[in-house]
């Protein structure tokens, strides 16, 4: 049995049976964008809880509506709904929770540990392995839902890749051998059920911290049209903010951007 065949409907359905989330699963042999189903399916209705998993992604997208390919039978493209904690700080952890979690399954499964890139980026050996994509709706001001997306190159990396700024690769060309998905896929289900649950904590933003790829080291931001700010990367706030410690000795809190690091 190829993995193609053993990635499924069924086979993913029993693999969470014990878990938080996954029930109810959405499966779909081929789609656009799992977030964009989710979205679609959240506005109508479905409960909190609900998974939406694509063995391929025609569409999909990573920030800055950048394309993030799924390749048929390679791996990993889930969206998550979530709707219960949806306060302005707890959604403010939301893709820290999804890039810890993702780190925790690769860990578990891959004796690899992976770096995590602000905002939404998980890197492996310098070069990124997944990335996260959280989307919320609001009704007057208060939150709906909330849409977590987690794209994973699992045993192929991608077809294109539209970042000027690094590379990417998979799972499978860094740790030398194929990955079971519906594993990996299990565990990143359990580990966003465990943390689900700490998101009034502080435990995510430290954890997170421990992984963070940079920390300490000079760095320049990236905003949209903005010129580069160049910094020593200090850590994050327990909103997901950068904190970033100018040549001034000054410290201030980027919101939004990209990150790279600085050559000498």
């Amino acid at each position: 049995m190829n993995d193609r065949d053993h990635f499924s409907s069924t086979t993913i359905s029993e693999s969470l049976v014990k878990e938080k989330f996954g029930n109810p699963l959405y499966y779909y042999n081929s789609i656009g964008s799992t977030n964009n189903e989710a979205k679609i399916l959240a506005a109508n209705g479905a409960p909190e809880g609900s998974l939406i998993v694509a063995d391929e992604q025609t569409a999909g997208r990573g920030r800055f509506n950048r394309h993030w390919s799924t390749p048929k039978g390679s791996s990993l493209a889930v969206s998550f709904i979530l709707r219960s904690k949806l306060s302005s700080p707890e959604i403010s952890q939301m893709p820290m929770l999804g890039g810890l979690a993702t780190a925790y399954a690769i860990e578990q499964l891959c004796n690899t540990s992976p770096k995590l890139k602000w905002p939404n980026d998980i890197w492996i050996k310098q070069k990124k392995i997944a990335g996260i994509l959280v989307e919320t709706s609001y009704t007057e001001d208060l939150p709906e839902w909330l849409i977590l997306g987690i794209g994973v190159n699992v045993n192929s990396g991608p077809l294109e890749f539209t970042n000027p700024y690094y590379d990417a690769s998979c799972l499978a060309d860094i740790i030398g051998h194929k990955v079971d998905r519906v594993n990996l896929l299990q565990q990143l289900v359990h580990n966003v059920g465990l943390l689900y649950n700490q998101l009034d904590q502080n435990s995510i933003r430290e954890e997170w911290q421990k992984r963070m790829l940079w920390k300490n080291q000079h760095i320049e931001v990236i905003g949209s049209g903005h010129k580069p700010i160049e910094g020593i990367a200090l850590g994050v706030e327990i909103n997901g903010a950068l904190l970033l410690q100018l040549h001034t000795g000054d410290c201030i809190k980027i919101y939004s951007g990209e990150t790279r690091l600085k050559s000498n």
